[in-house]
């Protein structure tokens, strides 16, 4: 990414994160549901998962038992290209069930229980039982990543802009993340349940 426009990701995302700030809710109590005791374990969040109208991008948010999570960690946002934008190129692996979401999945960004970014992650295929693509391919489709408007339908604003700055501004990690993940899998089953997490990369404002 130009440095000009990493740039003008981060004014972006400092003053959005800085208005949310204002308004005295985090991210993630966007996301989740009032009062906080309704929250359950493994639930995405929202439901039906948020897809941005142009794009069809989308993300979710869920978190994980307390043994699963690591030091002080909440839970991720799983962020997805459609399918549809790989049309024509061949997959790595695909899903185990017949109705499958039909997603690739980009990364996933983990946040603490301060409700702050803390690490970006990329898993194993049967983790979001995925279409999974080669590094290079989802690489090559990261314009296409905008998930601004997604959430907005569902009376939650502000969330998908996040996101999509988030990545924009951490593209050349996304990059790094997904190669190093398609180096694991070289000798890594995409069906080991022993093996969830691939490749990790910090991200903090």
């Amino acid at each position: 990414m130009p440095s000009s426009k990493r740039d003008a990701a981060m004014a972006e995302l400092i003053e959005l994160s800085a208005a949310m700030a204002g308004e005295g809710r985090t991210l993630i109590e966007r996301v989740l549901p009032t009062p906080p005791d309704t929250y359950t374990q493994w639930t995405h969040y929202p439901k039906g998962d948020a897809i941005d109208p142009g794009s069809k991008a989308r993300w979710f948010y869920h978190a994980h038992p307390p043994e699963q999570r690591g030091p002080k960690e909440h839970g991720h946002f799983h962020m997805f290209l459609p399918l549809s934008a790989f049309d024509g190129v061949e997959p790595r692996f695909t899903p185990e069930k017949a109705k499958a979401a039909k997603v690739v999945h980009v990364a996933a960004l983990c946040f603490d229980t301060d409700g702050l970014p803390t690490h970006w992650i990329a898993t194993n295929q049967w983790v979001t039982d995925e279409w999974l693509y080669d590094a290079e391919n989802v690489i090559e489709r990261l314009n296409g990543m905008d998930m601004r408007e997604a959430g907005v339908s569902k009376d939650i604003p502000h969330v998908g802009r996040w996101l999509t700055l988030a990545l924009d501004l951490a593209r050349e990690d996304i990059g790094k993340l997904l190669r190093e993940r398609d180096r694991v899998l070289a000798h890594t089953d995409p069906r080991d349940k022993q093996a969830e997490i691939l490749a990790s990369a910090p991200f903090a404002l």
